[in-house]
């Protein structure tokens, strides 16, 4: 049979069409949603949604801490355990370069802000975050980001960041994530994460 190739003037992309068929090729596919508004310690992701399928991993979210002066941390689990020992490098600066942080042997894998986001509501921090490598035995696991806050002022600030396994720990297998304050709760989430096609 023929294969006939698509021009753009020959479809009508304001009608609606069903697709039986998989379409193939790079892109992203949404794996996991959450609102919350109960205060929790954590969010965890976990081996359902961060597995062999994808190596790489997209997050967008809005979150809210229990108090002033909050920072939203990341750490992540390796054979179903959260990883909590020093085994993560991370950095962020406020992109209006007052504040920085640099730490090369920490408990978190990133923290996304330099400075803490206000408890009122309103007042939380906007991120979004490319992870790296969570099938990799030569790279370790990694994270880049920026995120937007209001501070307990009501004063925006925004930030880039990173972080990574230490290269010690770069074979280690990552299958899931967890989110949570520096100290306190999540108040509230809103958060989607998507696997990233190659």
């Amino acid at each position: 049979m023929a294969i006939s190739k698509i021009q753009a003037e020959s479809m009508n992309l304001a009608d609606t069409y069903a697709f039986s068929g998989t379409v193939s090729g790079s892109g992203m596919d949404l794996l996991y949603s959450l609102t919350s508004s109960s205060g929790v310690s954590s969010h965890d992701i976990l081996a359902t949604y961060i597995n062999s399928t994808y190596d790489n991993y997209l997050l967008v979210g809005y979150f809210e801490g229990d108090a002033d002066t909050r920072y939203l941390q990341g750490q992540v689990f390796v054979g179903g355990t959260v990883q909590t020992g020093n085994i993560y490098g991370n950095g962020s600066a406020n992109i209006d370069g007052e504040d920085y942080e640099n730490n090369n042997s920490a408990g978190v894998m990133w923290q996304a802000t330099s400075n803490g986001m206000g408890g009122d509501d309103g007042e939380g921090t906007h991120v979004r975050i490319v992870f790296q490598n969570a099938n990799s035995s030569q790279a370790p696991f990694s994270c880049t980001g920026t995120s937007t806050l209001h501070n307990n002022s009501g004063h925006h600030g925004g930030s880039v960041f990173g972080g990574s396994l230490i290269p010690a720990n770069r074979a280690n297998v990552v299958n899931g994530l967890r989110l949570k304050m520096h100290s306190g709760n999540i108040a509230y989430a809103k958060f989607k994460l998507y696997g990233l096609r190659d």
